[in-house]
């Protein structure tokens, strides 16, 4: 594993995972009214609880290198879900 690849994996998945989020909002909008219940509520705790374990693993010390920056960009992945998902549930209202 070369000394580009964790970075490389930071880039893309934020990416990519801003990309997704775009779609699953345009797709979102449209259906409205076919949203159930509170599920970006429930993603918006599960993708907080998620950052909140690897800001732990990559506070803790016991990663460095690659390891760390791959624990990061999970982390970093998880808080755009978790700000994209809070958007739509508490700002767009995007349940029943």
């Amino acid at each position: 594993m070369n000394s580009q690849s964790p970075l490389i994996l930071f880039m893309l998945s934020s990416a990519i995972t801003i990309i997704f989020w775009a779609f699953v909002a345009r797709w979102a909008v449209r259906r409205k009214k076919r949203i159930p219940g509170r599920v970006f509520e429930y993603l918006f705790f599960l993708f907080l609880f998620f950052a909140s374990y690897f800001l732990t693993w990559a506070a803790s010390g016991v990663m460095q290198g690659p390891e760390l920056l791959s624990r990061l960009s999970f982390m970093i992945v998880c808080i755009i879900s978790a700000i994209y998902t809070g958007y739509f549930h508490y700002i767009m209202e995007l349940h029943n």
